[in-house]
């Protein structure tokens, strides 16, 4: 291959990187990221374990319903999965520390576990994973976004009272664009955290 030929697929793959990375396709425009009723979502693999009926306003690839065993912490459930206790981390989001070993207690951490101790104990959950996010962490959670059975989606309403911040960990997840609004319409409000 010539110096010119070589240059020229360069080009070639610097123009088709700059417009997958833009969104552009041979349609004609941009793709939009979809809505969160339109998040590409897929179901955990665990089989369910409660008898809750599934709301008509969550996601269809929601799967459950699971019993809460326990919550953890502002960002983290137990559910029993195949038969095993398992950690569940919701997605899109950050609580502040507040049982973490080796970790100080920060500001807002017992409130935010308060807070999803009121949403979540005794009730029965679905869950969704995100593509962009993978199944697990790697401390083996599961990532999911968590829906109670009236259809209210955990993740977002932890934001709403804010008592986490959104965060992918630099990674994309569906429902960012929401959730970054939710959390900064807490901020504004110095609601939860933000009033530390």
């Amino acid at each position: 291959m010539t110096t010119t030929q070589h240059r020229g697929r360069l080009m070639v793959g610097s123009v088709l990187a700059v417009l997958v990375l833009t969104g552009c396709t041979d349609q004609g425009g941009p793709q939009t990221v979809p809505t969160s009723s339109q998040a590409p979502l897929h179901e955990v693999p665990c089989e369910a374990t409660g008898t809750a009926a599934r709301p008509p306003t969550i996601q269809a690839t929601a799967s459950g319903p699971y019993a809460v065993e326990t919550v953890v912490d502002g960002d983290t459930i137990r559910i029993i999965c195949n038969g095993t206790s398992t950690r569940v981390r919701l997605v899109g989001i950050n609580a502040p520390e507040s049982v973490k070993d080796d970790a100080p207690v920060e500001c807002g951490g017992p409130e935010a576990s308060t807070y999803l101790h009121s949403l979540l104990d005794g009730q029965q959950v679905f869950l969704s994973a995100d593509p962009g996010q993978g199944v697990r962490d790697r401390y083996d959670r599961l990532l999911a976004y968590v829906w109670t059975a009236d259809g209210t989606l955990a993740n977002r309403a932890i934001l709403e009272h804010g008592h986490a911040e959104a965060t992918g960990y630099g990674k994309p997840f569906a429902y960012s664009e929401d959730f970054s609004a939710a959390a900064d319409q807490a901020q504004k409000n110095k609601a939860g955290r933000w009033s530390c």
